[in-house]
């Protein structure tokens, strides 16, 4: 399938995701967490154990606690979910419809860079 998106997308490595904490509202008042893959100003990739129909609505909240302890709220329209492998989950697509503030979408992206970069130095 040839890429479709005009945007790079910013993968978050297993090895750097204890550094970001990526919710989900599951129920009425209760957010929990997932596993982000990627993510852009424009649209997410996420694994999860449950599976999300096509088209509906998800509420979601980004941060990085050691670097940017504010959570960042934003909603988004499920684009895609196919079934991971058998017992590991869904891998969904979503697109972002509501960013909560798009100023700090643009900082956390920047927060991202420089985990991104000092992983390096690190590992």
């Amino acid at each position: 399938m040839a890429e479709r998106r005009k945007e790079t997308r910013y993968v978050v490595p297993e090895i750097y995701q204890k550094y970001i904490t990526f919710k989900i509202r599951r129920d009425p008042g209760e957010f929990v967490p997932v596993e982000l893959l990627d993510f852009n100003p424009y649209g997410i990739k996420i694994r999860d154990s449950f599976v999300s129909a096509v088209d509906s609505p998800m509420e979601c909240l980004i941060s990085a606690p050691k670097s940017l302890t504010r959570e960042i709220p934003f909603s988004v329209k499920v684009k895609y979910c196919i079934q991971n492998d058998p017992g590991e989950g869904y891998l969904i697509g979503a697109e972002i419809v509501q960013g909560g503030d798009h100023l700090w979408l643009n900082v956390f992206s920047k927060v991202h860079d420089y985990i991104n970069e000092r992983i390096g130095e690190i590992f």
